[in-house]
C-alpha cells in the first residue's frame, strides 16, 4: 500500500528510520468500526496503513502510526473477506460479536514493531475495546477475537516479515511470537490459517498452543483447521 504526495506522511517527513517521529506521522486512530446493531458485507475492502511512498520513487518504506484496524462488536450477520495490513495494536479484534464470516484475509504487522513496541505510539482505551499488552506481546495482533460466538475464518494468511525493518527473523520465524488469539469463552472455527515468521501460529487466552514448526509448508506454515 503507498501514500501520496500532499499527504505530509511521505518519506522525507515519515521516513522507516524514525526520525519523523511519532506525533507528525500519525495516519489513522481507529480504520473501521462495526458498531453492535451493524452488519456488513465488505469483499476486497483494503483496510491498510500506507507503508511505501508512491510520488518518492514508489519503493521507499515509511514508518508512519494507524492505531488499530477493524474493530468488530456486531452481533451479525457480516462477510469479511478482503485484508487489513499495518495497525499497530492489531488488524481485525472482534469483541462481543456473532455470526462472522472471514474469509481470505490477509494481515501484516508493522514492520518497525517491535521497535517501538505495541501499543506504542498509542495507548490502549477500554472504550474502544483495546486488548491490553504485556511484555511479551509486543507486537500486533492479526486476529484477536474475544467473548464471540459463530466465528467462521475460512483462509487466512498472517504474515510478520520484519523486526525492526530486519529480516534476519524470517528463518528462525521469530518476528513476533504470537499473532492470532482466541479466548477460551469464544466459539471460532478456523480452517486454513497460514503464518509467516511467527512463533505460535494460534493462541488461547494468549498463550501459545500451536507452534508453526510442526506445519511447515514452504515459506509460510500452514495450520489445516482448528476449533476448541
Amino acid at each position: 500500500m503507498v501514500v501520496a504526495a500532499g499527504t505530509n506522511l511521505e518519506t522525507s517527513q515519515c521516513p522507516s528510520s524514525g526520525a519523523g517521529g511519532s506525533t507528525d506521522c500519525f495516519a489513522a486512530f481507529l480504520a473501521l468500526h462495526l458498531t453492535p446493531a451493524s452488519s456488513a458485507y465488505l469483499e476486497g475492502t483494503w483496510v491498510w496503513l500506507a507503508d511505501h511512498d508512491l510520488d518518492g520513487d514508489g519503493t521507499s518504506q515509511l514508518s508512519l502510526y494507524s492505531g488499530r484496524g477493524i474493530l468488530s462488536e456486531s452481533s451479525g450477520p457480516v462477510w469479511f473477506i478482503g485484508t487489513a495490513e499495518h495497525h499497530v495494536l492489531y488488524q481485525y479484534n472482534i469483541v462481543n460479536a456473532k455470526n462472522h464470516y472471514m474469509g481470505l484475509i490477509q494481515t501484516e504487522t508493522p514492520y518497525f514493531q517491535p521497535s517501538p513496541a505495541a501499543p506504542a505510539p498509542f495507548s490502549t482505551n477500554s472504550s474502544f475495546k483495546d486488548p491490553t499488552f504485556t511484555t511479551s506481546i509486543t507486537s500486533a495482533w492479526g486476529l484477536k477475537v474475544s467473548s464471540s460466538t459463530d466465528i467462521i475464518v475460512f483462509g487466512a494468511g498472517l504474515y510478520s516479515f520484519f523486526s525492526n525493518y530486519d529480516q534476519a527473523c524470517i528463518t528462525p520465524a521469530t518476528c513476533q511470537t504470537q499473532i492470532v488469539d482466541i479466548d477460551s469463552s469464544s466459539s471460532v472455527s478456523i480452517y486454513s490459517l497460514s503464518t509467516v515468521a511467527t512463533t505460535y501460529q494460534l493462541s488461547v487466552n494468549e498463550v501459545g498452543i500451536v507452534n508453526q514448526n510442526a506445519n511447515l509448508n514452504g515459506f509460510a506454515s500452514t495450520l489445516t483447521a482448528w476449533s476448541p
